[in-house]
């Protein structure tokens, strides 16, 4: 392939002499300013117009499709490309691509079309030139276009989180930015960014939230990137946040100390390991005391306390009630619990929905941790499901069933969300070769 400069300055004499002839006389101001003109029009493109100022012309970065002719048999591209001048200004001059021979013993036209393509993309890109948004086709719009289409069919909770990144940080970025602009590039300087200041877990979520977005835009038509979570580097956690959670000791005083109905909620939290949507949704229909199980099929909003499904499809399951459960349940229902309209287990004093979680945290849990001496920052009701999946991972539960009990999607989570814990056959196996070992070591005198 070979490049050819068209832009070859004219001989600018013979125009002004025949201007002279046919017009009146010009100052020597004006001839000389036509010159000029005359001149840049041979270098610069009616595309990209000049701003003249002090500092001379400079060529604005509009976005170019190019032009693609095919002429005896022979595929060329036509567009613009910056050059600098030997003043060091930077100008724009129109070039002529060869891109290869089309037919018989050559490529195809379609092929040749993809490679034009392919060049303008690359042209833009060096030049700073984006393509405009097509009206009612900005990452905006694709925006409101979910809000409406998908939004309504995730959990609140979701909804809520993804409204949060979109307001303060991804629609000041990207708002007027057309979909297909987002690509590799654009989205991991996005990425970069955001990791000066955020968590890698965040800014995996928000990154999520946009290839939502994306991923509906393009399934509606929309011309979109194609980037996936593969294609971004976020690197490595340099510390983990310690995951709170109750050891089996703390939870027993907890239970012990709780007064109803939260010593049976809280008693339900340790043993089953529900979420506290799912827990605070439950229903007497939910308890089977023949089969001594508890049916997982619903759960409650943190905020509008509305019943909708659970978290994921595997979210729903049967989970098996120990025998203590059992009686501390009877228990319940015959002495503290009042009949209610939905039949919820935990209902507000009312009997009319679910209870608040942040209420249940605030008055039921956090008071009785102060007292017990427990630590109460930043531990909610989910630490009675860490604490159950501890425990049964120390007790050498073996992998897939503490999938099952916790109710993840796949058993990588699992891995992702306990690796806090330290197993005591681990513990014991590092113990026995440190007293063969090192311990030799310490006794020598």
């Amino acid at each position: 392939m070979r490049n050819e400069n068209l832009a070859r300055p004219r001989a600018v004499t013979p125009v002004a002499s025949e201007q002279a002839r046919t017009s009146a006389p010009l100052t020597a101001l004006q001839s000389t300013r036509n010159l000029m003109s005359i001149h840049e029009r041979n270098i610069l493109s009616a595309a990209t117009p000049l701003g003249m100022g002090e500092r001379g012309p400079v060529p604005k970065r509009r976005f170019q499709k190019g032009c693609f002719q095919l002429k005896n048999g022979m595929a060329y591209s036509f567009y613009y490309e910056d050059f600098q001048q030997p003043d060091g200004s930077v100008a724009t001059r129109k070039v002529r691509h060869f891109i290869g021979n089309v037919g018989e013993g050559g490529i195809s036209e379609r092929a040749a079309r993809r490679e034009h393509s392919r060049m303008m993309d690359e042209v833009n890109r060096k030049r700073g030139s984006v393509a405009p948004a097509t009206p009612g086709r900005s990452f905006a719009d694709s925006v409101t276009a979910w809000r409406s289409a998908i939004a309504p069919h995730l959990s609140p909770a979701t909804v809520r989180q993804r409204e949060s990144y979109f307001r303060k940080h991804v629609l000041p970025r990207f708002k007027d930015a057309a979909p297909h602009t987002l690509d590799v590039g654009t989205l991991q300087q996005f990425a970069t960014e955001l990791r000066k200041t955020l968590s890698r877990k965040t800014v995996i979520n928000i990154l999520g939230a946009v290839f939502s977005i994306l991923d509906y835009a393009g399934r509606t038509g929309t011309r979109v990137s194609k980037v996936a979570f593969a294609d971004i580097r976020l690197g490595s956690e340099t510390t983990r946040p310690r995951t709170p959670y109750f050891t089996r000791e703390q939870a027993s005083r907890i239970i012990r100390s709780a007064a109803e109905p939260y010593q049976t909620l809280f008693a339900v939290a340790w043993a089953t390991g529900m979420r506290a949507g799912e827990l605070l949704a439950l229903t007497t229909e939910d308890l089977d005391f023949s089969r001594k199980t508890i049916s997982v099929n619903k759960s409650a909003d943190d905020y509008s306390r509305e019943i909708r499904q659970p978290k994921t499809p595997t979210s729903c399951a049967i989970l098996p009630m120990p025998s203590a459960l059992e009686s501390t349940l009877k228990n319940y229902l015959t002495r503290h619990w009042q009949p209610n309209p939905p039949g919820l287990l935990f209902p507000n004093r009312r009997g009319t929905r679910p209870r608040l979680r942040d209420n249940v945290v605030r008055y039921g849990l956090k008071p009785l941790l102060r007292k017990l001496g427990i630590p109460a920052r930043e531990v909610g009701l989910h630490a009675f499901r860490h604490g159950l999946a501890t425990e049964l991972a120390n007790a050498g539960t073996p992998l897939v069933t503490l999938q099952q009990q916790m109710r993840h999607a796949d058993v990588g989570t699992t891995l992702r969300v306990y690796t806090h814990v330290l197993p005591d056959s681990q513990r014991q196996a590092v113990e026995g070769a440190a007293i063969s070992t090192v311990g030799a070591i310490s006794t020598r005198k």
